[in-house]
């Protein structure tokens, strides 16, 4: 995550009493956290909410948009504004009347030409086949942002470049934000700004020169803003930025530390305030704070002098600064900030997530897979991380065990290099830059939810049993499945390695996951899955035609097979626990039966299926049987050929684990059931 400090401001035509003045919040994110849509092209990933207002393959000279209407009441520079327009260009006007498109070569403000009462992201242009503009509204009145949003547009004189930027009017408080969302492959020069005429114009530091703060994350994670706010600057205004706490906090390393993050948008230099926080809503806890040398623009993090000695459960923590070189705040609508801490009675140890995104056909994955393996195989670090290593589709040919789901991480990622890690959905880098001080900092972070995994393997079925037991309340978790091959050999392609380890196979029920309902504080909770690999071995001779799922599998050998779960915030990235699955039933230790079975559900509550494919009628004689080794369900039927179906009642059973042991021709198959 990249950390900027705005060190100046050039504000051009800005006399004591200006109307508009601008600033670079610190920390990465959208204005107001209102827009949570991924970015990607039209038609390629991008919200159908969208609305087109300037389709792709624009000339070089540029167009505008047909005039739009503001959905709400906005002012800009203290008029009333009800339409605007945009051009391919990057600049968005409410004079509608203008006829000239300015070019795609930005220039210093104010420029000629620039129309009256204009808004610049100025520099990019939709000449691609994907560029388009397109616009949303977001929030609820009083308080709606309506963004205007430049989606894959060109760097101009950069091939195979694209640039993504918004445009933001914001309800009520007449601000404006302009946003670096997503680049890639160029470098950026813009010219970034306002300009209210002629003579009066307020651009960002840099312009006509300003790059990308953004990355290629397709999330709000790596955007960077500038605020545009309405009125002279004012002496006095500290905003808050961030509670500086940890999501989750341990009782035994209680009392905790209340920190927050702030910036001065004032003109006077901070040197003396109060710091205050509520928990929870309740009663004020203020201290003075001195030596203090907050510069405008400049961010501080300070610590509250009085901890706070927190209950187990969920809290809001509430803070802000007030009483500014004994002052009033100008501002207080930006004063407060919170943050919702997890005060829970222990943790549990945690087994970091190792996503790698690699290829056969890339050579700079060789040294940073072997680097990446003689770590992970040293001592100090066995079993002690779960790694996954997806094969990507480049360079060149790429790897033969490209898949589908595998180029879906990819994207949820938004990385376009190999070989590249991610872990625990937060540290992304080369893997050659892996070292164990890194992975010694990621085992340290505390987890508050237990996962132990245990799977089968039946001939080409693998059923995975997932038992959660939560240190402290989770919502919005997915739960992930991956079943790997710890050891391939037949995708040997051009950059010199033989083995390959740890290769996805296939992700259950897919790269989506499972959405699980929210986890109480020591309710444990499981869950049970099975996949049945179809068809027969097809090794593809290159990533342009992976395997196909429903028809076929790459697995080299099914007794190699093993499986990696993790538990994901979906949004945010954040893997709170990931497990390598415990094999209790392997391949070897079944039977030859070659039917096909499957139990659900499974968990049960008051009754389970046993699905059979028969090839021909047979008698299957049922023994449930509890882990005392106690028969507690017997039953036999008659199957005709074809899929057929055995139920049991479980609802007079108590809640646990069991094992059903179907004998059919003298072969007997065991499955494993959890009642509830």
């Amino acid at each position: 995550m990249k950390k900027i400090t705005l060190a100046l401001f050039v504000l051009f035509g800005m006399a004591l009493n200006a109307q508009i003045y601008y600033y670079l919040p610190p920390a990465p994110g959208n204005p107001g956290g209102l827009n949570t849509d991924d970015e990607f092209p039209v038609g390629g990933g991008l919200s159908a909410t969208w609305t087109v207002i300037l389709g792709p393959s624009q000339s070089a000279s540029g167009a505008w948009s047909p005039s739009q209407t503001v959905p709400f009441s906005f002012q800009f520079n203290g008029l009333a504004e009800t339409s605007y327009k945009v051009s391919s260009t990057g600049v968005l006007t409410f004079n509608t009347a203008a006829t000239s498109v300015p070019g795609s070569t930005p220039a210093s403000l104010p420029s000629s030409s620039i129309p009256d009462k204009s808004i610049m992201a100025w520099g990019i242009t939709g000449t691609g086949a994907s560029d388009q503009i397109v616009t949303k509204t977001f929030g609820t009145a009083p308080n709606r942002q309506h963004w205007i949003f430049f989606t894959s547009y060109t760097m101009p004189g950069v091939t195979s470049s694209w640039s993504y930027w918004s445009i933001v009017l914001e309800e009520t408080t007449n601000n404006i934000y302009i946003v670096d969302q997503r680049n890639a492959n160029g470098t950026l020069s813009a010219t970034l700004g306002v300009q209210v005429n002629s003579t009066t114009a307020y651009a960002v530091a840099g312009s006509p020169n300003v790059g990308h703060l953004s990355g290629n994350d397709a999330t709000a994670a790596d955007n960077f803003y500038y605020a545009f706010l309405v009125g002279p600057q004012p002496a006095y205004d500290a905003k808050g930025l961030s509670v500086d706490m940890p999501n989750f906090v341990t009782v035994p390393n209680a009392p905790f530390s209340v920190k927050g993050e702030f910036q001065n948008l004032g003109t006077a230099t901070i040197t003396t305030a109060t710091i205050n926080y509520k928990i929870d809503g309740g009663a004020t806890v203020s201290a003075p704070v001195t030596g203090l040398s907050l510069n405008t623009f400049a961010t501080a993090t300070i610590t509250h002098p009085t901890s706070w000695n927190g209950a187990i459960g969920t809290h809001n923590v509430e803070v802000w600064l007030s009483n500014l070189n004994g002052n009033a705040d100008v501002n207080p609508s930006n004063d407060k900030v919170s943050k919702t801490v997890n005060v829970v009675g222990n943790a549990t140890e945690r087994f970091p997530l190792y996503e790698t995104f690699t290829s056969s056909t890339c050579p700079p994955c060789v040294p940073a897979n072997t680097n990446m393996e003689a770590l992970f195989n040293n001592a100090t670090n066995l079993d002690e991380q779960v790694s996954l290593k997806y094969q990507m589709s480049w360079p060149g040919t790429g790897d033969p065990y490209l898949t589908a789901e595998g180029t879906a991480r990819r994207g949820y990622y938004a990385i376009n290099s190999v070989p590249w890690v991610e872990i625990d959905g937060g540290w992304n880098g080369n893997g050659n830059s892996l070292t164990q001080a890194i992975m010694d900092g990621y085992k340290a972070i505390p987890s508050f939810v237990g996962m132990d995994v245990t799977y089968s393997i039946n001939n080409k079925t693998v059923c995975v049993d997932v038992e959660l037991d939560p240190l402290s309340n989770i919502s919005g978790a997915t739960l992930h499945i991956a079943i790997k091959e710890k050891k391939t050999t037949a995708n040997v392609k051009t950059n010199g390695e033989t083995e390959f380890f740890n290769v996805m196979k296939k992700m259950v029920p897919n790269e989506n996951g499972t959405a699980i309902a929210p986890l109480v504080n020591g309710t444990p909770a499981s869950y049970s899955f099975c996949y049945t690999f179809n068809g027969s071995y097809r090794l593809p001779n290159n990533a342009s035609d992976p395997i196909n799922h429903a028809i076929e599998h790459s697995v080299e050998e099914f007794a190699d097979l093993a499986v990696a779960v993790w538990l994901q915030n979906a949004g945010t990235k954040e893997v709170y626990q990931a497990a390598e699955g415990q094999l209790v039933l392997g391949i070897n230790d079944f039977d030859p039966i070659s039917h096909n079975m499957m139990l659900y559900p499974n968990p049960a509550n008051d009754f389970t299926s046993i699905s059979i494919d028969m090839d021909q009628s047979a008698e299957a004689v049922v023994n449930v049987v509890n882990t005392l080794g106690q028969t507690v369900i017997s039953t036999s039927e008659q199957l005709e050929s074809g899929t057929s179906k055995i139920q049991l009642a479980t609802a007079g059973l108590s809640a646990g684990v069991y094992f059903v042991n179907v004998e059919i021709e003298g072969a007997t198959q065991t499955l494993k059931l959890t009642v509830r």
